[in-house]
């Protein structure tokens, strides 16, 4: 298949589909690499695939066609086909001189700029960003939290059904597209796997997520939607404060919604105003660990479009496969929705202060009286590590406690991505810039789980450098390091092929090992009898995952298509009493309660195959495996790490012997 490039989308009809079907006769929308081509998008050499396995789960790949060669164009897609919150308050911005919003929803009107591309009517984008200013604010850019202003952009278009140009996208999104679930994301897994996982620190960020879910999903969308009770003063439903066209938001669509964003977004930093954006087609490549093995990469553009180039050769029919960054297992699960096995980023992380360090070195210290850390160890760990002198956070400047690994990683860094000089996204666009997944931190702000220890970097080598540099400063013995160290950074200090002494590095070698052990003994069961869990919870996942192909095939062969039957509506699309009559007349067009199926108003409620029972029975069994699969990837990851101090440590001390 050669480069294709047609013209850019035109304006349109802005007006919103009465009935939320795919068209008039309410068809299935186009194939994704057709719709891209036809609307100024560029598809070259590659093609997406279903994958169907004997136990009756599906997969998609995106697979070369013909042999492509490094550097090969592989996909472009211009901002106005990529679903970005951005391009939403672009269009608003063209409201800003309409005189307020005021009434009801427009049903059409006209557009500037990218609104016009997009055919997004200002008012409604204004509606829909005055929505973003009341979802939660992140812990680190206090700005609302990117994740949900990208599950309200998805709500947005998904409620405009026809009316939004991006809908053979959505079809193809996760939950909606037949056979193709909704990623599990760690704050959609059920409670009892999540305890589970086993992990404190895990699990502690997935309750921050369900906090926060469960208030907007329960709490505000209804309130502002119309499936809640209205505070005084505030707009009713079915005016411009609800840009779902009247449509009811609960937290089973909301969390839907968030899950996609946060596990399709790539993160932009270039052009006008940082970003996330959902990339058709492009966002269809699959995960892959490290660096080296991914053929493909993605790069952006100042103009906003972003494309896929092959990064080495690839074969026709060979997967084509990216890496979403150095994520480790616990933000891939977080955000992702899956564990990789192994995974050569994966680390067990935990919260380092100045007590368990002095726990940690106790009898090898400086102080000659107590074997403990002298005032000048502590006063440079202080410096080096950011961590407070007396403990609590605050007083000297410093943190409580920073989150530190221990990993089984040989790699002292990952290698740099190799961008070429003067490389272009496409024709006419400037200098490129190399893109990546972004993984989601969930909103922590004003909750009790948001005293999160400072965060640790990626993981580049057996331990974490600041662990290790604590340790050699700790287990010193002449203060005449002192000045030597000062001028030193606490990634040389702590870096894994240097040492300050040789038999001190055995000694902190020997406390690595006793803790790796500790940390192993700490989980109620062994590598061996998660082994035998995780192969009972794999064949539970795939008898469940059976099961919903088979009901869903029974009641719905062939093609997905709308149907004349009626049938009842799901909990998320049912009118509600506090809503417009607007509301109960139209359901949303697509649903994850209802994949691979519209709602026309040309045919009716569309009736579907699928079984809301066998859906949450193989939900469950994907959550427990998952959760098994994370904790035996963190005692692997232990037992690595132990073997690798083990392994230092007899190096060294048959270097002594040598000698």
């Amino acid at each position: 298949m050669g480069i294709a490039r047609h013209s850019p989308l035109g304006s349109g009809s802005s007006a919103r589909s009465s009935g939320g079907g795919a068209g008039a006769d309410g068809s299935w929308p186009a194939p994704l690499d057709q719709w891209l081509v036809a609307h100024g998008g560029v598809v070259n050499g590659v093609q997406l695939r279903q994958v169907l396995y004997p136990s009756g789960a599906t997969d998609r790949l995106l697979v070369a066609t013909r042999d492509l060669a490094p550097g090969d164009l592989l996909i472009s897609v211009p901002s106005p086909l990529q679903l970005r919150y951005d391009n939403i308050e672009a269009a608003a911005e063209a409201a800003a001189d309409g005189g307020g919003i005021e009434g009801p929803c427009p049903e059409q009107g006209p557009a500037a700029g990218e609104a016009a591309a997009l055919s997004i009517p200002p008012a409604e984008a204004a509606a829909l960003v005055k929505l973003y200013e009341q979802m939660p604010r992140g812990s680190d850019t206090g700005a609302p939290a990117w994740q949900f202003k990208q599950a309200l952009t998805i709500l947005y278009h998904l409620s405009r059904g026809a009316a939004s140009p991006l809908q053979p996208y959505l079809a193809q999104l996760p939950g909606l597209a037949p056979g193709v679930p909704t990623p599990r994301v760690a704050m959609l897994m059920y409670d009892d796997a999540v305890d589970e996982l086993q992990y404190g620190a895990l699990v502690q960020d997935i309750r921050n997520q369900k906090y926060w879910l469960r208030h907007v999903g329960c709490q505000l969308m209804p309130r502002l939607t119309g499936g809640g009770q209205q505070a005084e003063g505030e707009p009713q439903p079915g005016t411009c404060t609800n840009p779902f066209g009247g449509l009811e938001v609960d937290e089973e669509l909301f969390g839907w919604a968030a899950a996609v964003a946060m596990s399709r977004c790539f993160g932009l930093s270039r052009g006008p105003r940082p970003t996330h954006t959902c990339v058709p087609l492009v966002d269809m490549a699959n995960h892959v660990a490290p660096r080296e093995a991914a053929n493909a990469e993605i790069r952006s553009g100042s103009d906003g479009e972003v494309a896929m180039y092959a990064k080495k050769q690839i074969r026709a029919g060979e997967e084509v496969s990216l890496t979403y960054g150095t994520h480790d297992n616990h933000n891939l699960l977080l955000s992702y929705g899956f564990t990789l096995q192994p995974n050569p980023y994966d680390g067990f992380f935990f919260d380092l202060n100045m007590e368990t360090i002095e726990s940690l070195v106790e009898g090898q210290g400086g102080d000659p009286t107590t074997g403990g850390l002298a005032d000048w160890q502590r006063e440079l760990i202080s410096q080096k590590l950011g961590l407070a002198l007396g403990g609590e956070g605050g007083a000297d400047g410093g943190a409580e406690s920073i989150r530190v690994y221990l990993s089984g990683v040989v790699a002292e860094a990952p290698p740099a991505i190799a961008v070429p000089a003067g490389a272009e996204v496409a024709a006419g666009s400037s200098a490129a810039v190399p893109v990546a997944r972004t993984a989601a931190e969930a909103p922590a702000t004003s909750t009790p789980t948001s005293a999160a220890a400072v965060a640790a970097g990626p993981v580049r080598q057996p331990v974490d450098p600041r662990l290790l540099a604590a340790l050699r400063i700790g287990t010193l013995q002449d203060r005449a390091w002192e000045k030597l160290l000062a001028g030193r950074s606490v990634d040389q200090i702590g870096a894994w092929g240097s040492l300050l002494a040789r038999q001190q590095e055995i000694t902190i070698m020997q406390l690595l090992a006793a803790l790796a052990s500790a940390l192993y003994s700490s989980f109620p069961t062994t590598i061996q009898q998660d082994r035998q869990l995780l192969s009972s919870a794999s064949l539970d996942v795939a008898a469940a995952a059976a099961a919903v192909t088979l009901t869903t095939k029974s009641a719905s062969p062939g093609p997905p298509s709308p149907s004349t039957s009626a049938g009842a509506p799901p909990s998320s699309s049912s009118s509600s009493s506090g809503g417009s009559g607007s509301s109960a007349a139209r359901e949303w067009p697509m649903h994850p309660s209802r994949p691979g199926q519209l709602c026309s108003a040309a045919v009716g409620k569309a009736a579907t195959g699928f079984d809301p029972a066998a859906a949450a029975a193989a939900a469950h069994a994907r959550d427990a495996a998952e959760a098994v699969r994370f904790r035996l990837g963190l005692k692997t990851t232990l037992e690595r790490s132990l073997q690798a101090v083990v392994a230092r440590a007899k190096e060294l001390d048959a270097l002594k012997q040598i000698r």
